[in-house]
């Protein structure tokens, strides 16, 4: 019998993915070491969970035929056509950058499906797009025109976050939610209990005013505040304690959540990707990057 706190190796996921029957040719080719040590991580080190998890994502991946995705399929959607999300390049270590931009219209029930396996192709591309050896993508979400009356449906964001979840574990570097109105919080409530408390801590709130006008930034304090409270916990560290101090002037939401970022008040995290988010979405750039990336 295995010590209760048995660090698992790849080679021990590898045998225990041989005995449940399901490493075949397409597992020793997805399963890189890499691959293997994520799922791992997921689990807590512990090779039984991550077998069942990486078994579970083997048959998705052949059930849905993600492999088989094309630009074709999804190049006359709305999502890819409009630039709903997207992969925009990668930023200086070779992350890959996701944008998310919120449209006005809510999303129709009857496109969840589709949807969904159109964010399959996004984060497919994202990996295929990764540079100098990196494996975590950076997520930037601009809610700047989030409202009650166009936010997705609960079972869509869930669908989201459960795909990214089961499928896709310890692959987020970081996540900017980018000039979300104070009502977003309401949705964040809701949320927070669907994820994982170390993805949450990866989550920053910034507003792009804290960029060109600092000394004009308005004031939020209760937004600043609340924002401090949910993105740090009980247990956080030194350095995520700083986050939780109270708003200094101006009250911005960049200065209270990105607290642990360099002395400027966390502004330098955000403002590698200032131009990106800036710069507006552009359909034959984007056809591009998915030839490069290898996609048909």
């Amino acid at each position: 019998m295995k010590h209760p706190h048995h660090v698992g190796t790849t080679e021990e996921l590898k045998t225990s993915l041989a005995a449940a029957g399901c490493w075949d040719s397409y597992a020793e080719q997805y399963c890189d070491e890499g691959c293997l040590k994520r799922y791992l991580r997921a689990r807590n080190m512990d090779v039984t969970k991550a077998c069942a998890m990486l078994k579970t994502t083997l048959e998705w991946r052949k059930t849905n035929k993600i492999d088989d995705m094309t630009i074709e399929e999804f190049a006359s959607s709305r999502y890819m056509r409009d630039g709903w999300v997207y992969v925009d390049g990668n930023d200086a270590e070779g992350r890959s950058i996701v944008v998310f931009r919120k449209r006005k219209e809510r999303l129709p029930v009857d496109e969840h499906d589709l949807y969904l396996r159109y964010m399959t192709f996004v984060v497919e591309t994202a990996i295929k797009n990764m540079k100098n050896g990196q494996e975590q993508w950076v997520w930037m979400l601009d809610l700047a025109v989030y409202s009650p009356s166009n936010a997705p449906a609960l079972s869509v964001t869930l669908g989201v976050l459960q795909l990214l979840a089961n499928h896709y574990p310890e692959r987020l570097h970081k996540a900017y939610v980018v000039n979300a109105p104070s009502i977003f919080q309401m949705a964040w409530k809701v949320l927070q209990p669907f994820i994982d408390p170390v993805t949450r801590s990866k989550a920053a709130f910034v507003n792009t005013k804290d960029y060109h006008a600092p000394a004009k930034a308005a004031a939020d304090s209760s937004w600043g505040s609340w924002a401090s409270s949910v993105f740090t916990s009980s247990k956080s560290s030194s350095k995520e304690a700083a986050a939780q101090a109270p708003a200094g002037p101006g009250g911005s939401d960049a200065s209270v959540v990105l607290a642990d970022g360099p002395a400027d008040g966390g502004k330098g995290c955000f403002g590698p990707f200032l131009q990106l988010y800036e710069t507006p979405f552009c359909y034959d750039r984007q056809r591009q990057l998915l030839t490069a990336c290898g996609w048909k």
